[in-house]
């Protein structure tokens, strides 16, 4: 089947390319990423838009179709082939695979499929087979307009093109509206006691600590530390460079550089929020620090590059900057695996919950204490919503207001206690 590769060309820009089963590039998807995608979109969201991509042709294969061949003869997607691409869109790619594997027959139609199977397909989200759809309808529609180029000047060939691609858009599942718990990031985020028993694990003095050498055990630990100070996505932590921590401020700043020519990695971590300068504890930059220079620096290899957390394994990338599947692989999983059903739902992306809701619980703290002192000035809502945008990398207050949700839904849970008890008191003194 097709694979996705990454190529680093000599600016640092990094392209991904699909490979076809011959183990060339794909030409015509090559040539929409090339004239679509390149310009705006970053790697990962191309490697996403690749993936789709993958999954259509996988459908033509399961169809017995060919929709470049089928275009070049002058026939587009009929009504029937958008509702079935519709539903293949909603099931997982590698489910999928998977069951065509165990299918008696390689190839199968698709109207074949049964839930009866012995290996069920598992679905995507409504989200995900959403943003297929459009990726889809978008690659389809430059395929057709690219390769019946000469006939576009017939405008009945140019409307049905747009028909197509807007009958594929109009079958888009619908996503997540934006409100309600299914729309809250933090209805499936652990409590706060899970990162403090994850932090407790890392230590590299704790005996539940799950890692191999001295070294390794510190590293980890200043990740974890970093990123429950900071709030900072794992991406953002793995792109850190040393010059981006300002020891005698006390701050962590994070920095935008895509398709940096300085980062040896085919698959570059970076920043998906704004740019930001977080302050931060000074224990937190002495940790820094010590890493930095009493054990990072032993690495030759990790002087010829600059970020800050590397690989201390003896081999090929002994000193280079981690990678994003290390860190997941051997550096998240094995802390979650010590206490799994306390810690199965922390992410590299939980951090930023429980930042945000440590966050809420200090603005509390001013305006509290803002009630019994005077000098102190209260934070409002306002003020709290552009604190919070600052140091998460936020444009919109939106986002800012959707993580928080925690904090008060934890004080609405509050208060109706408060009133249930007062009410259940009062009702006992009338008995």
């Amino acid at each position: 089947m097709s694979q996705i590769r990454d190529l680093i060309f000599g600016n640092g820009e990094r392209y991904p390319i699909l490979m076809g089963e011959d183990g060339l590039p794909s030409y015509w998807v090559t040539l929409y990423v090339t004239e679509k995608l390149r310009t705006s979109h970053t790697q990962s969201a191309i490697s996403n838009s690749l993936g789709h991509l993958i999954h259509l042709k996988l459908w033509e294969n399961i169809n017995g179709r060919d929709l470049i061949s089928e275009f070049e003869q002058g026939g587009l997607l009929t009504d029937e082939d958008v509702y079935s691409i519709r539903d293949h869109c909603t099931l997982d790619t590698r489910s999928l695979k998977k069951w065509l594997k165990t299918s008696e027959k390689n190839v199968v139609k698709f109207a074949s499929a049964s839930t009866a199977s012995v290996v069920p397909i598992q679905k995507v989200s409504n989200d995900h087979a959403a943003n297929r759809m459009a990726q889809i309808a978008f690659y389809l529609e430059f395929l057709a307009r690219t390769i019946l180029k000469a006939k576009l000047i017939e405008e009945a060939v140019s409307n049905n093109i747009e028909a197509m691609k807007k009958l594929l858009l109009a079958n888009k599942p619908k996503g997540s509206s934006g409100k309600g718990l299914t729309a809250d990031p933090n209805t499936k985020a652990p409590p706060p006691k899970a990162f403090d028993r994850i932090l407790s694990i890392v230590k590299e003095t704790s005996p539940d600590n799950p890692f191999k050498g001295e070294e390794v055990k510190y590293r980890n630990a200043v990740i974890f530390e970093v990123m429950d100070a900071t709030g900072m996505r794992a991406g953002e932590i793995l792109a850190l460079q040393i010059q981006d921590i300002d020891f005698q401020k006390g701050t962590v700043s994070v920095v935008r550089r895509h398709d940096a020519i300085e980062d040896p990695r085919k698959k570059q971590p970076v920043a998906k929020t704004n740019e930001r300068t977080i302050p931060v504890d000074k224990a937190i930059t002495n940790r820094l620090r010590e890493y930095i220079m009493d054990r990072r620096a032993k690495i030759p290899a990790a002087r010829k590059h600059p970020y800050v957390f590397v690989t201390h394994k003896h081999g090929k990338y002994h000193g280079k900057p981690i990678s994003n599947s290390t860190f997941v692989n051997r550096v998240l999983k094995p802390a979650v695996a010590i206490h799994p059903e306390m810690l199965e739902e922390i992410t590299r992306h939980g951090f930023r919950h429980n930042f945000n809701y440590k966050l809420s619980k200090k603005i509390d703290a001013v305006n509290k204490a803002a009630k019994e002192n005077p000098k102190i000035k209260p934070i409002n809502e306002k003020k709290e919503i552009q604190i919070r945008k600052e140091l998460n990398g936020w444009s919109s207050d939106k986002t800012a207001e959707t993580y928080n949700l925690r904090h008060i839904r934890e004080e609405a849970d509050r208060v109706m206690r408060e009133d249930m008890d007062h009410w259940t008191n009062r009702a006992k003194k009338d008995n």
